[in-house]
């Protein structure tokens, strides 16, 4: 097959914060503190183990294990590992987007065969004014037409939808968009339905970082880093119709596609429910058939979280704007 896309930038590593060094090398000195204790004193008393923390929620160094995905509830987040892999603390990051309520709105339309980042479109509003691009009409609007999108006025600003239909399809959706309170509203033309609405940048991105050696799967990946995450929001659906991407199978019978929008070498991305978008990516080695095929074994081996699931185990936080349009 060759190379599916090209080489990325790499992702840099996270590093925790020096807090949580601290904290750690704090802990490790106090227990050998302790250990020294008891070594010198001759005691024959045993000091009570700690209670271990239940190992579906907070592993913290053991194997995750496996087990069936958290049930996904409106407008939740889920977290995701990849079981039999040890998870200690500093592993899993919020990169949390407070300003993401006061950015545009989105609206993913698809048609029947449709999927993530494919056979479909996303309507986001407000937008920039365009630059460049040919003329077109949207009923009596004059509308501008670049690769793969239409732009146009309407509520007061501009707004635009961008997907892989035919441009004719493309215009029939913004003619059927209208604003309703500052957020697009759209009534699907026929042959197509909306799947999803909500925020172009998503309020949380919940992610876990690896070691790609620790993955196993080394020899396809490097020695690089690979991460997983999960988002809700439809601007990264509108940024897979912006970069392209191109047809991977499925990931637990959703379908999957591989991807460059979340920086790295590559990613294998999927929708576990609709609205909601989960991949696992990496950086190291150039993505070609071999990297493909090591992402959908790693996928095979993901397990969704519950948020209190999630939150067990300990992510740091880190406040950032999670813009997707960056792109476009």
């Amino acid at each position: 097959m060759g190379d599916v896309l090209s080489s990325g930038p790499d992702r840099p590593p996270w590093r925790p914060p020096r807090r949580l060094i601290a904290a750690a090398t704090a802990v490790a000195l106090s227990a050998a503190l302790v250990i020294a204790i008891v070594a010198v004193n001759g005691s024959d008393e045993r000091t009570p183990a700690a209670p271990a923390a239940s190992p579906s929620a907070s592993p913290t160094g053991s194997a995750f294990p496996a087990g069936p995905d958290a049930a996904v509830g409106a407008g939740q987040t889920p977290g995701m590992v990849i079981t039999g892999l040890a998870l200690p603390r500093g592993a899993t990051l919020v990169r949390r987007d407070r300003t993401a309520n006061a950015g545009p709105s989105t609206v993913v339309v698809r048609r029947s065969d449709g999927s993530l980042g494919r056979h479909g479109a996303v309507v986001t509003f407000p937008v920039p004014a365009p630059t460049g691009g040919r003329p077109v009409q949207v009923g009596r609007t004059s509308a501008t037409a670049q690769d793969r999108e239409i732009t146009w006025p309407v509520g007061g600003s501009y707004a635009r939808v961008r997907g892989d239909l035919p441009q004719a399809e493309l215009i029939a959706v913004a003619a059927a968009t209208r604003v309703v309170s500052g957020r697009p509203d759209v009534a699907a033309p026929p042959g197509l339905s909306v799947t999803a609405t909500g925020r172009s940048r998503a309020l949380s991105v919940h992610e876990t970082r690896y070691s790609s050696a620790a993955t196993g799967e080394a020899d396809e990946l490097s020695g690089g880093l690979t991460f997983t995450g999960v988002a809700r929001c439809g601007g990264l659906e509108d940024q897979m119709y912006a970069a392209g991407v191109q047809p991977a199978g499925t990931v637990d019978g959703k379908p999957a596609v591989i991807t460059s929008v979340f920086g790295g070498n590559g990613a294998l991305a999927w929708e576990p429910v609709p609205g909601v978008v989960a991949y696992i990516g990496y950086s190291g080695a150039q993505l070609d058939q071999g990297a493909v095929a090591a992402l959908h074994r790693l996928a095979a081996r993901t397990r969704l979280l519950s948020p209190g699931q999630w939150q067990a185990t300990s992510p740091a936080t880190s406040d950032q704007i999670d813009d997707f349009d960056r792109l476009g």
